[in-house]
């Protein structure tokens, strides 16, 4: 279900910076996430640019802002999605109901506010997206990728895709040869963030194992359970770590009955102070998963949107702030 337009739920990631080449050299240089970002910004690309295009969907840029004081890249990303219902209108007089009119090859656009902040090791970037637009991180990482391709193009930046050969071969005008590097871009959960280190920062406030098989309610197989969930809380929350669930969840399994339970949804507090949730498949409890946080407005921001909504970037910041890089 969509959240009210007062508040947005933001994941946090990271995107990793690596170089590749065509030539000999194994370990091939790069500049630093910062120097890109800055290239990005010299760029003036034309807006709107499309980042990508599926079947039923596509998503393009709309609008960005580089804040040269903090060396964030902030992206305005909009989807239009053809697989989105179309509306429909009810005549208020008469209650009969029409669609709107959508055609096959129209879609309805969501906006999906993005964040990109260069982390102290110089070569990741903390990455917070708003999420109900259907954009996806993947999406932010083929939009840096193009960029680079632009830029490697152009003169102005020869310095970030060229290096000197580390042989210290020289060509015959006695000038250091160089080799040529492209960019890829590898998102992840932020900070690879675990159950164990989500807790370690935050503070545990309620579980729930949860079974998606259906079995019989009754002796005549008519009645079936969907979905039996066991919620679980703690008297001292504070003392619950990552590891102490991972274990209780295991030994809880191997009771009679209880083997059947394939996902765990964990609530706790951030460093913030929000609440927030993970959910997590019972057989992977020690896989990365994404952080997230909601986020809420003082007025509505509008799910559509031509130009980055500075209401949503100034809470968006706060978040961003209270990130370590």
């Amino acid at each position: 279900m969509a959240l009210p337009l007062d508040r947005r739920t933001v994941h946090f990631y990271e995107i990793e910076m690596q170089s590749w080449t065509r030539s000999a050299v194994e370990r091939p240089a790069k500049t630093t996430f910062p120097r890109m970002l800055e290239c990005f910004n010299a760029l003036k690309v034309a807006l709107p640019v499309e980042v990508s295009k599926r079947k039923l969907a596509r998503t393009s840029l709309v609008d960005a802002t580089y804040d040269a004081t903090n060396g964030w890249y902030e992206l305005l990303l909009n989807k239009a999605d053809a697989a989105v219902s179309d509306v429909a209108f009810r005549d208020l007089d008469t209650a009969q109901m029409r669609k709107a009119g959508k055609t096959k090859t129209e879609g309805i656009e969501i906006s999906s506010h993005v964040m990109v902040r260069p982390n102290s090791d110089g070569h990741t970037a903390t990455v917070l997206l708003t999420m109900g637009a259907g954009v996806a991180v993947k999406d932010v990482a083929a939009l840096l990728k193009m960029l680079s391709q632009r830029a490697s193009r152009l003169p102005a930046h020869r310095e970030l895709f060229y290096f000197d050969n580390p042989s210290g071969a020289r060509d015959e005008h006695g000038n250091p040869e160089q080799y040529r590097v492209s960019y890829r871009f590898v998102p992840s959960a932020y900070k690879s963030q675990t159950l164990a280190n989500a807790l370690r920062v935050g503070v545990f406030e309620n579980m729930e194992l949860i079974a998606h098989e259906a079995r019989d309610f009754d002796s005549g197989g008519n009645l079936k359970i969907e979905q039996e969930v066991v919620k679980v809380t703690a008297e001292l929350p504070a003392q619950v770590t990552g590891a102490g669930i991972v274990n209780a969840v295991r030994n809880y399994l191997k009771k009679p009955g209880a083997e059947h339970f394939d996902t765990l949804r964990v609530r706790y507090k951030t460093p913030t102070g929000a609440s927030t949730s993970t959910t997590l498949e019972v057989a992977g409890l020690d896989n990365a998963f994404t952080q997230k946080e909601t986020i809420r407005f003082s007025s509505e921001v509008e799910a559509q949107e031509s130009q980055l909504s500075q209401t949503v970037l100034n809470e968006m910041r706060k978040l961003m702030r209270s990130v370590v890089s």
